[in-house]
């Protein structure tokens, strides 16, 4: 017996229990079912990434586990092991607006990321230079940078006065930073990656993610200086110059402030003010990032910006010449200032992962147009001949919103584990005072005010069945108040002054809730396939019109059933993805404008129902091939079916009218990008993509239809040292491409037989950029 007890003894004494526990190498999480393996023995690590086993310190032991890199690690006791997804170590992209940081490869979402290098060999500026690359993402014009964005054929159009509250089916953020409505301000330089996700994303973002969300995160501040000098000049006198530095500040701190400033004439030629820049953007931003990392367990980011774009808008012509001459005798205004920030802190130790997010942005918007987009001599000439002089009135018409919006968001999460629960809540104050033809004709000034109040509470379980199957599930339940309140007065020709209209004083409360279920199987280490199913939604609101009923007055939310089919497969050479989806559409919102008065093309009512229901149906693929070390390929492809059932409303006069029964608008049946990269080792570069769409509706308010287009684009460079110069071009085949169309009675025409003007319904369209050329300058250092 002491003989058994001497030799178990010694065989503890030379093969103790080493333990440790395995973690993903991004999101710290454990994982589960390891395969450890060392000298004649090995486990697995449990559901909470722990192991033990019997070996010797200094062993080296093999880990394996299926989507991950295999590593080898000397044992040591309390080790903790770090692996990582089966991807180029160098290429690794992390998703990072979800719940928690996420490979991309290992996403059950269908997202589009760019990384910083993408954004540069874009040549862009702004969002919109990249947005259509990206596979069933559209926006509608009418402003002069896009903040308008529609994913999968489902998104807002526009956002005029007495259009409701400030409730977005696509998301827009930047730097945990909610700009939805508001995405003029999405400059380019010096980010770091811009994700878009598209179907139901309301369980992880809330009511403006019906549709999808666009996130910009910009780059981090290092522990070592660096800095950036770029230097932008163009066709149609594009300026721009751009700076960055980065600067550690001690062992804890560091600090990155980016500067872009860049202004261009915009593409037209008012023939009637004889200038070039009636259209012109003058755009500036800046932005600081501090980082504090006290110890590696916590890091605080605090970002600010102030974004100040002031820029014109003179792009609708009554001749829809393709000339880019416009007409207009009263100046365009599209101005936005954003004052913003964000703090978000984070805690990570073991198998916890607590974070806090706080922002706050004010925005001042002014959105000023000429409406009748012509001038005094235009409308003399034929075959309009409205002389002020015989009709005692001129056909001039003015519209103009300026809009305050104060936002800010609040939210609060843990993990510990594969378990998630957070709290997210947003209180938004939207200000506007208006002046013109409102409310179809009834009012000429108005005031409205919208209070925007959220709270939710929501979780995840990101569970392991199995060393192969996945199942993630996240439930969001949300309570949203709107309250409006809104003045207007019409003037009395009567009494010559203006006279109010009743107040308007209006209250909604929403309970909703959201969620997703999805399953994911890896098939080998570098392929895996998933299926979700989720529940997104978007909050009802209030239709602003003075003269309505109470019962007219609140429309309901609007929710969305999606079922999503998705394979990534990656390898050192290529990556794939593909996302099928189908989806229906439930109570949905459905937002009509109609031309109230003839001869005043500025008396539209807007109206907001829950009138119909729909579908869309289709599927996403992007990727990328390596063909050798210099040259490589990228491509994607979007198809999109929609439906919007028929609805009938009734008209200005009276009637009952029939819509519908087709395809949504802004939702082109498919959109395809191909590009080919070219970088040698003696710093030769070069890009050259083709992007294409197809025709698409332009309102769900009439039948009118867009043109199929495709746009070239291109650049070629050398680099040298810190240096490198680039010859770019964009839209380089001069393409006319519309996005925006409407459908209404503008042109006072005359008619000898009734010795009258009429005012024929007739399509208008507004146009992209045309060809640009310029070269970048580029300065690093370090």
């Amino acid at each position: 017996m002491n003989n058994t007890l001497i030799i178990l003894l010694i065989s503890t004494c030379l093969y103790p229990q080493i333990s440790g526990t395995v973690i993903d190498y991004v999101s710290n999480q454990p994982l589960a079912g390891v395969n450890i393996t060392g000298g004649n023995t090995g486990t697995a690590a449990n559901e909470n990434g722990q192991f033990l086993l019997d070996v010797k310190t200094g062993e080296k032991l093999t880990f394996a586990h299926i989507g991950y890199l295999e590593i080898v690690e000397s044992a040591q006791d309390g080790m903790i092991v770090k692996m990582q997804s089966v991807t180029l170590q160098s290429e690794e992209i992390i998703v990072r607006a979800g719940l928690k940081d996420e490979s991309l490869q290992r996403s059950t979402n269908s997202v589009t990321v760019y990384d910083a290098k993408e954004i540069k060999q874009a040549d862009g500026n702004h969002f919109q230079d990249i947005m259509e690359s990206i596979p069933n993402l559209n926006a509608a014009g009418g402003t002069s940078r896009p903040r308008y964005f529609q994913i999968r054929g489902i998104g807002e159009r526009s956002h005029y006065f007495a259009e409701g509250p400030p409730n977005f089916s696509v998301g827009f953020v930047i730097d945990d930073i909610d700009l939805s409505g508001l995405g003029m301000a999405g400059l380019l330089y010096d980010l770091d990656q811009i994700e878009i996700f598209k179907g139901p994303q309301s369980s992880m973002f809330g009511p403006n993610a019906l549709a999808g969300l666009i996130n910009m995160r910009s780059t981090e501040p290092k522990d070592e200086l660096e800095g950036n000098i770029r230097i932008i000049n163009g066709t149609d006198n594009i300026q721009r110059i751009n700076g960055m530095i980065n600067l550690p500040l001690g062992k804890a701190f560091a600090l990155r402030v980016a500067l872009e400033s860049g202004s261009d004439d915009g593409f037209r030629k008012n023939k009637y003010l004889d200038i070039t820049n009636s259209n012109g953007r003058k755009e500036n931003i800046i932005r600081e990032k501090l980082l504090f990392t006290p110890n590696e367990h916590f890091q605080v980011v605090l970002t600010s910006f102030k974004a100040v774009l002031d820029n014109r808008y003179d792009v609708w012509a009554p001749d829809n010449n393709e000339d880019l001459f416009t007409y207009t005798n009263q100046k365009g205004i599209d101005s936005q200032e954003t004052n913003a920030y964000s703090l978000r802190a984070n805690y990570i130790k073991n198998k916890m992962n607590a974070s806090f997010i706080v922002s706050n942005s004010k925005t001042d918007l002014v959105h000023a147009y000429d409406g009748d987009w012509g001038n005094d001599d235009f409308w003399l000439e034929e075959p309009y001949n409205f002389d002020p002089n015989t009709t005692y009135w001129k056909y001039e018409f003015y519209d103009s919103t300026a809009r305050y919006r104060d936002n800010q968001t609040l939210e609060a999460r843990v993990s510990y584990g594969d378990i998630i629960v957070g709290y997210y809540t947003k209180s938004l104050k939207e200000k506007d005072n208006a002046s013109g033809w409102l409310y179809g004709g009834d009012a000429a000034l108005a005031a409205s005010e919208f209070t925007f109040d959220v709270s939710a509470v929501y979780g995840q379980v990101d569970k392991l069945i199995s060393d192969r199957l996945k199942i993630i599930a996240n439930v969001r339940k949300e309570t949203n108040k709107i309250t409006y309140y809104g003045t207007a007065s019409y003037f009395d020709w009567y009494a010559y002054d203006l006279a109010p209209l009743d107040t308007v004083a209006f209250n909604i409360e929403h309970d909703l809730w959201g969620g997703k279920l999805a399953l994911q199987y890896f098939v080998y280490n570098n392929m895996n396939v998933y299926s979700s199913l989720s529940r997104g939604y978007k909050a009802g609101g209030v239709n602003q019109h003075p003269l309505l009923s109470a019962d007219s007055r609140p429309y309901d939310p609007e929710f969305m059933t999606n079922f999503e089919f998705g394979l990534r497969r990656y390898t050192e050479n290529s990556t794939v993805h593909l996302s099928a989806f189908m989806a229906k559409r439930t109570n949905q919102q459905v937002s009509i404008s109609s031309q109230q008065r003839e001869g005043d093309p500025n008396s539209f009512v807007f109206y907001t129902a829950n009138a119909t229901t729909g579908s869309l149906s289709g599927l996403e693929l992007d990727g990328k091939y390596k063909l050798n070390s210099a040259f490589s390929l990228s491509g994607s492809l979007g198809l999109l079916n929609t439906q919007i059932d028929a609805f009938t409303f009734e008209t200005d006069s009276g009637e009952t009218a029939t819509l519908g029964n087709r395809e949504a608008s802004h939702a082109p049946k498919y959109s395809y990008s191909l590009a080919v990269n070219f970088e040698k080792d003696n710093g030769l570069f070069g890009r050259l993509e083709m992007t294409g769409k197809d025709k698409f509706y332009f309102s769900d308010s009439h039948d009118e239809i867009s043109e199929s287009y495709q746009l070239l684009n291109g650049n070629i460079g050398f680099s040298f040292g810190q240096w490198s110069v680039k010859i770019w071009g964009r839209n380089m085949l001069d393409v006319r491409y519309a996005t925006r169309g409407f459908y209404f009675g503008l042109e006072p025409i005359w008619n000898d037989e009734l010795q009258d003007h009429e005012y024929p319904d007739k399509k208008y369209v507004s146009y992209g950029d045309p060809a640009h050329f310029g070269i970048t300058l580029d300065f690093a250092f370090d």
